[in-house]
């Protein structure tokens, strides 16, 4: 008897379910999903209207050309399109949405109600579906344009639901998804509203020049000060062109935040792109830190995919490697008319799209500086070295006499009974700062040293809603500030164990720290911990910063006083061990009796 089919065809609202996962994984996917379909329909002006994060309701009202009747009973169908309807259309995609899944997905996985109406119609259409039923399809009384409202995502998906971060980090999320699509649409007035509260209004622009409107937005997105020190690149060439604004490497950051890439209007992420526009900085920027841009490409259809990852976000270009050292070349070339990095003449007119990557680039090393090294506690400016001996691996000398020495500025050395031990300044300083902030979180009594001027601080909407929702923890750890109504935040007063005239890059820096700290962490940590993670990765002595044997001794006196001395708060080591049978192992000399082995440091 032959045995029963085992392989059989799915149903089609569970097929839905699965593919609409691969097009919206949290609610900002929805809400980009649902603005570039505004966007396509030549909206002028475009709301946004988000409650709990968008996991209760996700709202986009616009005023474009709408739908008839039968398009929008047809628009939730799967793979159902105006874009595109041969094969020879994928060579010449010009829209943002053309694959017809992104509506079908979200009415699989949500109750969604989509009221539209066309200029010439004498009434719109209602449709209302649910977990891909249709339930209802009427005729109602709405303005042109189009209105949807996606209620309850995830509710009949109870998996993915549990899988969301914090209401915090999916609204930021959603935040970012916004502003990417106002910035790729100047002349778009949008507004963005969350719980009530107006986040953004962003005029449509009234610049006749494409660059002069993207400033205008770009100096509400990113703030005056930033806009006021924009570069600007308009190049191109037979093949692409490219314009947009590079910002002052005074501006940049340890995050990736205010990265702007567009091909043909398009949001992209890609890897390389961002490595050519990060390599022209080289000469300026020290490693680790990533200027901000916005920069918008323009490449015949033909000679870029744009179907390669379901949310649209990747292209391939058929010269990847002639459009890198474009992008790498007329970034330098920017910056070196900026004054910013020396200029190479006829580092574009003499581009080739086959031409082989340059590694040409320069490195970047930062000065020497004594810089003071902050006192962890009060003001105390003496140095007071007493520390428990249970403290110090075995062999190390706890008297102010033994031997010290910076290796590049970076790592200390100090001479153990029977070896040598590597300090690395700026983990063991987060070792330092961690604990000593997370000491103030708890207590709630960090020291707040007052500054003679108070400093002001221009922070974007969605870093001063951050700075609000984290107002206790920023006051425990002695930060003494007011946040006005124009996202201006005064300075007052900075936490004892800063260094006055670093405020101001540090207050950003927690936040960005904070953030970033919030999208990797594998386990959710407690507030208190991240906030105190992001102090100290932000706060402590770099590498580079050459210290006096005096702060190097405080260095290493504090770090021993740490409950945890041995592992930066992240894991990684603050100090290593070589030891005499290493060395000598190692240049393969006779073994000298130096007295008993040290204990191993955990």
């Amino acid at each position: 008897m032959e045995q029963a089919a085992q392989i059989r065809r799915m149903p089609i609202e569970l097929a839905n379910k699965i593919a609409a996962g691969e097009v919206v994984q949290r609610p900002a996917s929805a809400v980009k999903e649902l603005l570039e379909n505004a966007i396509d329909a030549g909206a002028t002006d475009i709301s946004v209207l988000i409650k709990a994060s968008g996991s209760n309701l996700i709202q986009v009202r616009d005023n474009g050309t709408g739908m008839s009747s039968q398009d929008a009973a047809q628009c939730f169908e799967r793979h159902a399109t105006s874009k595109i309807a041969q094969a020879e259309d994928l060579e010449n995609i010009r829209t943002l949405g053309f694959r017809g899944e992104a509506l079908a997905s979200i009415a699989a996985i949500a109750q969604v109600s989509l009221k539209t109406k066309r200029q010439e119609g004498t009434e719109g259409t209602h449709v209302r579906i649910e977990g891909g039923e249709v339930i209802e399809t009427s005729p109602c009384a709405t303005a042109v344009g189009t209105t949807i409202n996606v209620r309850n995502l995830f509710f009949n998906v109870p998996a993915r639901r549990s899988f969301l971060k914090a209401p915090t980090t999916e609204f930021r999320h959603i935040s970012e998804v916004f502003v990417t699509c106002a910035l790729a649409n100047p002349w778009t007035a949008f507004r963005l509203e969350h719980e009530k509260q107006e986040v953004y209004r962003l005029a449509g622009s009234r610049a006749e020049n494409f660059l002069d409107a993207l400033r205008e937005r770009l100096r509400v997105v990113l703030g005056s000060k930033v806009a006021r020190h924009l570069v600007r690149v308009d190049e191109g060439t037979s093949y692409i062109s490219a314009s947009g604004f590079l910002a002052h490497p005074e501006h940049a950051r340890k995050s990736r935040k205010n990265q702007y890439l567009f091909v043909n209007g398009r949001p992209i992420k890609s890897p390389s792109l961002n490595h050519a526009i990060r390599s022209a900085y080289d000469a300026i920027l020290p490693e680790g830190q990533k200027p901000a841009y916005a920069l918008f490409l323009n490449v015949d259809p033909r000679n870029v995919d744009v179907n390669v990852h379901p949310s649209k976000i990747e292209v391939r270009f058929d010269d990847d490697r002639g459009v890198y050292n474009f992008i790498q070349a007329i970034c330098r070339r920017a910056l070196g008319v900026a004054e910013l990095i020396p200029q190479h003449p006829g580092a574009v007119s003499s581009l080739s799209f086959q031409q082989e990557r340059s590694d040409s680039s320069s490195s970047w090393s930062p000065p020497a500086r004594a810089d003071e090294l902050p006192a962890l506690h009060g003001h105390q400016t003496s140095i007071v070295y007493e520390v428990e001996p249970s403290r110090l691996p075995s062999g190390a000398d706890p008297k102010p006499s033994g031997f010290l020495w910076q290796l590049q500025d970076s790592y200390i050395l100090t001479q153990l009974s029977n070896g040598i031990l590597v300090v690395d300044q700026y983990a063991a300083h987060q070792r330092i700062l961690f604990e000593n902030a997370l000491e103030d979180l708890r207590s709630g009594a960090g020291l707040s040293q007052q500054l003679l001027f108070h400093h002001l601080i221009c922070l974007t909407q969605q870093d001063c809603q951050l700075l609000r929702e984290l107002d206790p923890l920023a006051k425990a750890l002695g930060f003494d500030y007011s946040i006005s109504e124009n996202r201006t935040v005064t300075v007052r007063g900075v936490p004892s164990h800063i260094r006055v005239g670093a405020e101001k890059e540090l207050l950003q820096s927690i936040l960005d720290g904070y953030k970033e700290s919030s999208e990797t962490e594998l386990a959710p940590l407690p507030a208190e911990e991240k906030m105190a993670r992001s102090l100290a990765t932000r706060g402590a002595i770099q590498p580079g910063v050459k210290l006096s044997d005096e702060e190097m001794r405080t260095l290493i006196d504090r770090l021993f006083e740490c409950n945890e001395p041995y592992r930066t708060p992240g894991g990684k080591p603050t100090l290593i061990r070589v030891t005499l049978e290493e060395l000598n192992r190692r240049f393969d000399q006779r073994m000298v009796d130096h007295g008993e082995p040290d204990e191993i440091i955990p």
